[in-house]
This record gives C-alpha cells, sequence and structure tokens, in this order.
C-alpha cells in the first residue's frame, strides 16, 4: 500500500524525498483507521474443509495444468544481448516499439528476437520486412499461446549471454541495452534493472506521464536481507543473465504469469544492479491486458492459486530454499496479491480460497521465527487462527 502511495503522491509533487514522506505520512493515517476498524472486527472462522474447498475451485475455474518445456538454444558467444519482443496485433505500436529497439545506440551486439503468437492485422508481414533488412532480427510465427507462451517460444530460441523482454506496446530508449549492459558487465551481476515511465493513454492521447522511480527508501518490507524482493517483478526494463533462464519459463494457459519474476527469478539472483533512471516507457491503455486482470469479478482471477500451486512445484524443482525470503513470499502472495484479486467473488469462493491458502502457509511455516512487517505478522496470525475476517482486513491493508 505504501508503494502505491508513493507513486500517486509523486504524480503531483514530482520530488521523491517529498512523496516517501507524504506516503509514510497517508501510510500512518491509514494504520490508525486500520486499528479502529481491527477493534471493531468480530471473528469470523471458516468451516470449509479443504476437500470442499479444492471442489468448489475446480468446479468455478479449474487449474489449466499446463507446464512448460525447457529448451534452449546453444548460447553464441558473439551475442551479448538476446531482446524478445512478443507481437500480438497492435501495428502501430509495434512498428513503434521495435524502431525503438533497432536505433539503439551501444557497443554491445545484440539480436531482435519477434514472435509472432497468431497476429491478424497484418502485423506479421512488417515483421518479415524487418528480417529481411536486418541481420540481427529473428521472426518467428506461432500460433496464439498468449504472451507467456510467445516469451516462451523467445527464450527457447535466444543465443545472447543475456536477456532482456520488451513488450510491443511499449518503448525503450536509445541507450537503455548500453546502460543495463553497462551495469551488469561491471559487476557482473545476475540482473541489472532500470526505472521506467507509466505514460496514460486515453482516446489516444497522452494523459500523463510518471516516472516510477524506486526511492532508496525500502517501501515494500523485506527485512531478511533479500534487497532485490523490495523491486518490482516486471518482465521488462531488466537485463537477465540467460543462465537464470534455463529451468524457469512462464506459465501457459494461467494468468499473472508474471509472478514467476517475483517467485522464481529473483531467488536464484546472486548479483543484481539497480539503474535509477527511466529507460523504459511503459504504456497503460484500455486494451492492456492488465484491465481485465483486475477485475474482481472474473472467475478466472482463482488463477493466482492455481499459479502459486505451479511455482512452488517449480521453486522445489529446482532445489532453491525454502527460506525466510520464501515464507514471506508466500505470505505476500497469499493476502496481497491473492486476495485482492478475487474480492469480488462469490463469499463462498473467497472462502474456498482462503482454506487453500491457508494449508500453503501450514505447509510451509518454518520452526524458526520469521522478522516480518507488522501486517504480514497479523496477516499470519489470521491465517493460523483461521480467521478470515482478519485476513480479509490485513490483505487490502499492506
Amino acid at each position: 500500500m505504501i508503494y502505491g502511495f508513493y507513486f500517486r503522491f509523486l504524480k503531483y509533487t514530482h520530488n521523491r524525498w517529498i512523496s516517501v514522506a507524504l506516503s509514510y505520512c497517508a501510510r500512518f493515517l491509514f494504520f490508525v483507521r486500520f486499528q479502529v476498524k481491527r477493534l471493531f472486527l468480530k471473528n469470523e472462522l471458516v468451516s470449509l474443509d479443504i476437500q470442499e474447498a479444492k471442489r468448489i475451485l475446480h468446479e468455478v475455474s479449474p487449474d489449466p495444468q499446463k507446464r512448460p518445456e525447457y529448451r534452449m538454444s546453444i548460447r553464441d558467444e558473439t551475442i551479448d544481448l538476446s531482446v524478445i519482443v512478443p507481437v500480438y496485433n497492435q501495428k502501430e505500436m509495434t512498428m513503434r516499439c521495435i524502431r525503438s529497439i533497432l536505433d539503439q545506440k551501444t557497443k554491445y551486439s545484440y539480436e531482435l528476437i519477434l514472435v509472432d503468437d497468431g497476429s491478424t492485422d497484418g502485423v506479421q508481414e512488417e515483421l518479415d520486412q524487418f528480417k529481411e533488412n536486418y541481420g540481427n532480427v529473428i521472426v518467428i510465427h506461432q500460433r496464439n499461446a498468449g504472451i507467456g507462451g510467445a516469451r516462451n517460444t523467445g527464450v527457447e530460441n535466444a543465443h545472447g549471454r543475456y536477456i532482456m523482454f520488451v513488450d510491443c506496446d511499449d518503448s525503450i530508449h536509445d541507450d537503455i541495452i548500453e546502460a543495463l549492459m553497462n551495469k551488469a558487465v561491471s559487476v557482473n551481476a545476475d540482473i541489472a534493472m532500470c526505472a521506467h515511465s507509466l505514460i496514460k493513454i486515453r482516446d489516444g492521447k497522452v494523459v500523463s506521464n510518471l516516472p516510477n522511480i524506486n526511492p532508496q527508501l525500502n517501501l515494500l518490507g523485506y527485512k531478511n536481507g533479500d534487497e532485490i524482493m523490495n523491486y518490482e517483478g516486471l518482465p521488462w526494463g531488466k537485463v537477465y543473465r540467460r543462465e537464470l533462464w534455463e529451468g524457469v519459463r512462464f506459465f501457459p494457459g494461467y494468468w499473472y504469469e508474471d509472478s514467476i519474476i517475483h517467485a522464481l527469478i529473483f531467488p536464484q539472483c546472486k548479483t543484481f544492479s539497480y539503474l535509477p533512471e527511466v529507460k523504459y516507457d511503459y504504456y497503460w491503455h484500455e486494451t492492456n491486458f492488465s484491465h481485465v486482470q483486475n477485475n474482481k469479478r472474473r472467475v478466472k482471477t482463482i488463477d493466482s492459486y492455481w499459479i502459486l500451486l505451479a511455482i512452488i512445484e517449480r521453486y522445489e524443482e529446482l532445489s532453491l530454499p525454502r527460506n525466510a525470503m520464501f515464507y514471506t513470499m508466500l505470505l505476500e502472495h497469499v493476502s496481497t496479491y491473492y486476495y485482492t484479486m478475487i474480492a469480488g467473488l462469490p463469499e463462498r469462493v473467497v472462502q474456498a480460497m482462503f482454506v487453500v491458502g491457508r494449508e500453503l502457509i501450514m505447509k510451509y511455516k518454518p520452526c524458526e521465527k520469521v522478522k516480518l512487517p507488522y501486517m504480514l505478522r497479523l496477516t499470519e496470525k489470521a491465517i493460523i487462527n483461521n480467521d478470515i475476517a482478519l485476513w480479509k482486513l490485513c490483505s487490502v491493508n499492506q
């Protein structure tokens, strides 16, 4: 929540430190309101058993149960970076995106992998034209598999030492490759990331342009030395060492596929570097799929649980540690990133989601005490005590 406050204030103040100060003030006021609500909150226990909860979820929106394959092309030491762009229609925006990539001013060698995900508006012919005119452009046409499936195809065909994602309706600054690769190479980083601008488009016009630069203060609350977890788990705006992707892919058929960045890529990262400069322009407009995913009445939001199961399964297959970071991440997913997605569904479905989420927390709760932010401690208490009312209140106040 405080992170959201920060960017709301930044929109009007255009000053990072004033926005940080106002964010903490606003958070304090919300904390007071939270405590008042909690004072009058009645315990609400859920009697639904786990098998019935799972039956309800499978009936309403079943688990896609799709798993990706983990193939990769042989690395070409002459290629520093593979830039992957999933393309689905949106010809005009895609042309802007591609031009911004091909106009890079950099000493690093890079290939541009354009994955046509079953486009129907003629953009596919334009992609082939780029392939003919540029020696570093690769074009792959495939049946529609969604943005995650298209990104997977790009990863499978990447040859560079590092990998970068760019969405086809966004654009990048002409020095992003130079800046991020310099950062990555200078400290031998697994991940180098930069700030981005949030450009809102309404009726074809730019209505706001907000620089999304992470403040130096920790606003996300990880307290276990896992600094990278305080940054946004967005696929784009980063360069990744290709080895991080050898055992990780986006899960096809699921919503919230970006969850794998925080849950499977960041935990593998041993060194990272952050550049507090805007180098990526993210365009927010009416056709963004994120608008659909934020519809709290869509039953597909139940994927927030199904993809969590898939992530945990892969986490264990990769032998990643069940440490404090993992447990903190799990608690956040079963509250902030979970209840807020399903809040508009029928109460019986919400109860079922609480029950299956509680099962996961009880299964993975470590024996030793984990240092958690205050609100996550209350969330943990609510889950352990089977108190769905407190869980809901904590989930919307983090």
